[in-house]
């Protein structure tokens, strides 16, 4: 999908930071920026590399400053807000257009001199290749002068002005380094070392709404300088009266040498080398799109998306999936609800199975991970969700293998593990996770929130959801009945037998406690009690009962659920968390940590269950392709979401009331996973023809 954007998308610098794009290394690691080439996050980098894939990660290479030399005038070009607002560059007066087709290019213009930029990430690699072109008439002298700002630090930290960058020659390339990372500069521009290191202060606007403190910077050593439009061919840096200037970054040195090889054989031309790692992202993504099989460009987009959001991860050499860029890490539950749509939905296989094994590593008393934290070795296992969605994962890709792919050693270690399971959470394991004599799963005690609405400001859970959700129990019974018919197939009859008396018990037990008089659900019901005020909010968990593979809902008490949620919950970006007609329903997310985390499950718009949503739609409609195509005039109404915020992404969250403006993380793995997932369900019956 194209996204052009103009003069009248940066009037100010403010309107020129609203956008920003986001490119992935496979790694962790990302590029991000704003349209008009500023850092208005402190997130922003132009390359974050994972010096531990995914979650240790630097912000290595953070902007770049842009001068464009006309005679004997000078142009900044790029753009950024600086702590002292006086400083602030606004580049973006010279900047006539951005283009955004999977990788972004500038087109700059001043005194009639042209200057296009592009950049791109190395996937695999924490690698950055940028280009510069000038374009001026005959007779003109321009040339193009520009300064990195580096940051060799965390992601989360601010320069360590007290460490030296060191900079030296390595083999006519430049290597920096501190103690704790190192980076390669090729270049072919004209380096000349600054007399001491700069640092800068910048000032981070979009970090306000996210209650951060919006200031940051980075540290300048060097500047690089282009040739003169007017010189003689120099190594090929000046074609047709144009000038390049190019600036490759790498922190493998045998990649760099691979970089240089190529060179080589171009007659040093390091221009071939940025077409080359150009046209290959290209081509990586157009594969991307194709594997997915969608026929929709807005899904071929979101297929693009999702797929953005896998990752290596380096502690059990396999992969596993970014909740979300650029503030989360891989995380368990988010994982398993983002898996169909970020592996099978475009045909990653390998990829799936290797995240289901990464995480089978990991279970503990029949838990899987919440969250592998950013930076460090601990891993958090406080949900309840994560491990029943495993199953599910599980059953889902397992039903995706052709016979070839089938390996059944992988098949037999995952059945047991997902056996364990079953038999912890029968018997009770930790965070009060456990059966209920009646057949349904509790969980949740103190201040451990399990779901994930599990927001918690210090002793304050503005969404306490301990006993029985509603969703926990329609995963557990899924669960339940995937092990029993994973265990026919392994000729466990026995077993499977006594899983097939637990599934009926938990159906009865949860028809008759959860639906109310209306035949919707409740939300979550107190353990070993009946149903309170909490019981009766309307909220958006009620929809995943009806989308498992198993679920206990027929279709008359469906539509009931639907239509509630059509009439309380339903926007064309997501659904909200609580019902706007409930008296603790927050319009607005924003402001102090406080006032956000109140809003963030009471009333705050998630974009993944609407996915959900339409895929129950089409699957209880009494006319599916009908519906199916009235989903897809609904899902094309994406196209507004994708080009706010994070260019081709769609973000975690919007605010309830009028969900306009993307908030939280801007490129959510759930949310294009989810909608991505509803698209195929939609195509399937309306394109080809195919039942759900």
């Amino acid at each position: 999908m194209d996204f052009y954007l103009g003069r009248s998308d940066w009037k100010t610098l403010q309107r020129g930071e609203e956008h920003s794009f986001l490119l992935v290394n496979g790694l962790g690691g990302y590029c991000s920026q704003t349209v008009i080439g500023s850092n208005a996050r402190h997130d922003h980098n132009l390359l974050t590399a994972a010096l531990v894939a995914p979650t240790k990660r630097f912000a290595m290479v953070r902007r770049i400053e842009e001068i464009l030399h006309v005679g004997s005038n000078a142009y900044r070009l790029d753009s950024q807000a600086y702590v002292t607002s006086s400083d602030d560059a606004a580049g973006f007066r010279f900047l006539d257009s951005f283009f955004y087709d999977g990788l972004p290019s500038w087109e700059y213009m001043a005194e009639g001199v042209r200057v296009t930029k592009r950049l791109t990430l190395v996937y695999g690699t924490n690698s950055l290749a940028i280009q510069y072109q000038l374009y001026a008439d005959e007779g003109v002298d321009a040339w193009i002068e520009v300064i990195p700002v580096y940051g060799f630090h965390s992601k989360n930290d601010r320069p360590l002005t007290y460490e030296t960058i060191s900079c030296r020659k390595k083999e006519d390339r430049l290597f920096m380094s501190t103690k704790e990372a190192s980076l390669y500069l090729d270049t072919d521009g004209d380096i000349e070392s600054m007399e001491e290191e700069q640092v800068q202060w910048y000032r981070f606007d979009q970090d306000g709404p996210d209650g951060r403190d919006g200031w940051g910077g980075g540290r300048k050593i060097h500047k690089i300088k282009s040739a003169h439009t007017t010189e003689e061919d120099i190594d090929k840096r000046v074609l047709n009266g144009s000038v390049m200037l190019n600036l490759i970054y790498g922190m493998d040195e045998n990649w760099m040498n691979i970089q240089r090889e190529r060179e080589e054989k171009t007659q040093n031309d390091l221009s071939a080398v940025f077409s080359h790692l150009w046209n290959q992202e290209h081509e990586r993504q157009k594969a991307v799109m194709e594997q997915s099989g969608r026929v929709s460009e807005t899904a071929r987009q979101l297929a693009v998306s999702a797929q953005a959001h896998l990752t290596r991860r380096d502690s059990t050499d396999g992969m596993s999936i970014m909740a979300g860029f650029p503030f989360f890490g891989d995380w368990g539950r988010d994982t398993m609800i983002a898996f169909y749509g970020c592996t099978l939905a475009i045909g990653q296989m390998e990829a799936a199975k290797s995240i289901l094994q990464t995480f089978m590593r990991y279970c503990r008393r029949g838990i899987m991970p919440n969250l592998f934290p950013e930076g460090k070795d601990e891993v958090m296992y406080n949900t309840v969700d994560a491990s029943l969605l495993f199953i599910n994962a599980l059953w889902e890709y397992l039903q995706h293998l052709t016979e070839k792919e089938c390996d059944p050693s992988f098949e037999a270690e995952a059945i047991k593990t997902a056996e364990s399971i079953i038999s912890w959470y029968k018997k009770g394991t930790d965070y009060n996770i456990h059966m209920e004599g009646d057949g349904l799963l509790a969980a949740g005690n103190g201040l451990w929130q399990l779901t994930w609405m599990d927001v918690r400001f210090g002793d304050i859970l503005p969404t306490p959801r301990h006993g029985k959700p509603v969703e926990i129990n329609a995963y557990w019974y899924n669960a339940v009945c995937i092990v029993r018919e994973l265990l026919k197939k392994q000729g466990e009859e026995e077993k499977a037998a006594r899983l097939d008396v637990l599934s009926e018990k938990i159906k009865k037990s949860f028809l008759k406690k959860f639906t109310k008089p209306d035949g919707t659900l409740y939300d979550v019901l107190p353990e070993n009690g009946e149903p309170d005020d909490a019981s009766k909010q309307v909220r958006c968990n009620e929809i995943f009962a009806l989308t498992m593979p198993f679920t206990m809902i027929e279709a008359k008490q469906a539509k009931a659920i639907l239509a509630q949620v059509r009439r309380e919950l339903y926007t064309p970006v997501g659904l909200r968390s609580l019902s706007l007609y409930d008296p603790q329903f927050h319009p607005h997310y924003g402001g102090t940590q406080f006032e956000r985390d109140m809003a963030y499950h009471q009333g705050t718009v998630w974009a993944y269950p609407l996915g959900a949503y339409y895929r129950a739609c089409i699957r209880f409609s009494d006319e599916p392709r009908q519906t199916a195509k009235e989903v897809l005039h609904q899902l094309d109404q994406l196209n507004a979401a994708l080009a706010e915020g994070c260019l081709g992404q769609i973000a975690e969250i919007y605010d309830g009331e009028c969900p306009a403006e993307s908030r939280g993380c801007f490129a959510q793995a759930w949310s294009v996973a989810e909608l991505l997932r509803a698209y195929e369900d939609a195509e399937t019956a309306v394109v080809f023809g195919r039942n759900i």
